[in-house]
């Protein structure tokens, strides 16, 4: 009998390879205390960019065909410029004990905030909204004050990644002296494979951080890994269901506690008076810590 012909092999479909990464273990709301907000709740930011438009022509959509490789581990990219480095703030890592950072979102509802945090024993890094209107004034402020900043840059809803590179140009351009990209969660950012892989693209270009306060299993920060873009994760939000000064200090002694058993945190609040006062008095009191309390940057460059 003649045997059959042999039908040609399906070609294999076309997919992004995301670098596996170690991701930290969402941490779950603690039952005995009801102020604790899990980050999976909470947002600052709205889904979509009020500031940041893009204009494509009638009756063009949004594809998302374009092929981004996420898994660039065999060769590191060699950033084009130095962000990180050049804007991180100076401050506090000895080099031999665990680190705590503290990120503060200034959202413009506190007047004065360089003031107010230079009072602090404790070196935060600020958060920035690229959407606010005086977002390129309180840059310059924090800055002349010495802090370090990360970039807040929400992306339109349904963008690509086209689109979140015109984003990002912007956003970057509005704020220009920060050391990074703090995402929230819950946009394209965390969800969409090729819009994190032009994000990450452009993050190691201009060799600054990105810091994920998203959550969970988190694509954003897998794709971070696998472009060689240093990378910390939110351990805990403090403030964000509006906790008084005591719950405040309650949760940074419970992250102090954990950057001990794991060598380093980062949590997460916002720039308001009682969180202020929180860290004034738990900075004070707590002098002897076995940890280093430091900006965000040395978390990312260690």
């Amino acid at each position: 009998p003649t045997p059959a012909p042999e039908s040609a092999p399906e070609p294999a479909p076309e997919t992004a390879a995301v670098a596996p990464a170690a991701t930290p273990e969402p941490i779950a709301p603690d039952a005995s205390q009801p102020g604790l907000l899990a980050l999976q709740g909470t947002t600052a930011l709205p889904s979509s960019a009020a500031g940041i438009k893009i204009n494509r022509p009638a009756g063009e959509s949004a594809p998302e065909t374009d092929a981004v490789v996420l898994d660039n581990s065999a060769v590191a990219p060699v950033p084009t410029a130095d962000a990180l480095a050049q804007f991180a703030a100076e401050g506090g890592n000895s080099g031999t004990r665990p680190l705590m950072s503290v990120i503060l979102i200034d959202d413009g509802r506190m007047a004065g905030g360089p003031a107010a945090l230079a009072a602090s024993p404790v070196p935060v890094t600020v958060a920035l909204d690229v959407t606010l209107p005086d977002a390129s004034a309180k840059l310059a402020g924090y800055r002349a004050a010495g802090f370090e900043v990360l970039a807040m840059i929400p992306l339109p809803a349904g963008a690509n990644s086209q689109d979140a590179a015109t984003a990002l140009e912007a956003g970057f351009g509005v704020l220009p002296e920060t050391i990074g990209l703090l995402d929230l969660g819950g946009g394209e950012l965390a969800s969409n494979r090729f819009v994190a892989g032009q994000i990450m693209t452009d993050l190691n270009a201009a060799g600054r951080g990105f810091v994920s306060a998203a959550g969970g299993l988190d694509m954003a920060a897998h794709a971070a890994e696998g472009a060689h873009v240093p990378v910390a994760v939110v351990y805990r939000d403090v403030d964000g269901a509006g906790q008084d000064a005591r719950a405040v200090r309650r949760f940074l002694d419970q992250a102090a506690f954990r950057a001990r058993q794991e060598s380093g945190v980062v949590v997460l609040g916002r720039v308001r008076p009682e969180t202020i006062s929180a860290l004034i008095l738990w900075g004070t009191a707590n002098q002897t810590m076995q940890l280093d309390v430091v900006p965000v940057s040395a978390v990312l460059l260690r």
